[in-house]
């Protein structure tokens, strides 16, 4: 029931974000601008970091497709997977209680 509770917080939050980025700044700001604000060469140091670290493929297929959605996107994405968790967890049946009666 906590764990339920800790995702379903998790969920506003990332909603509250994700809306919050979607409605300060230009609508189709990308990750990769969003990050580069702070640092312009901060993207260089992720690709750098990733090909010694993991392969090409990753960076290629995974990271260069996530810089390049609009910065609302990852937090939704994150939100939608915490609300399943959330709900996953709410509507297990809870364990039969026991029907002796205590003393």
């Amino acid at each position: 029931m906590i764990a339920a509770r800790a995702l379903a917080v998790l969920a506003a939050a990332n909603f509250v974000a994700a809306f919050a980025l979607a409605t300060l700044l230009a609508p189709l700001t990308t990750l990769a601008q969003l990050v580069a604000r702070d640092d312009p060469h901060i993207v260089t140091s992720i690709h750098d970091f990733m090909l010694a670290h993991t392969s090409v493929w990753v960076w290629n297929n995974i990271a260069l497709a996530l810089l390049a959605r609009p910065c609302w996107l990852l937090p939704v994405a994150f939100g939608i997977v915490c609300a399943g968790g959330a709900t996953t967890l709410a509507s297990r049946p809870s364990l039969p209680r026991s029907h002796r009666r205590r003393s």
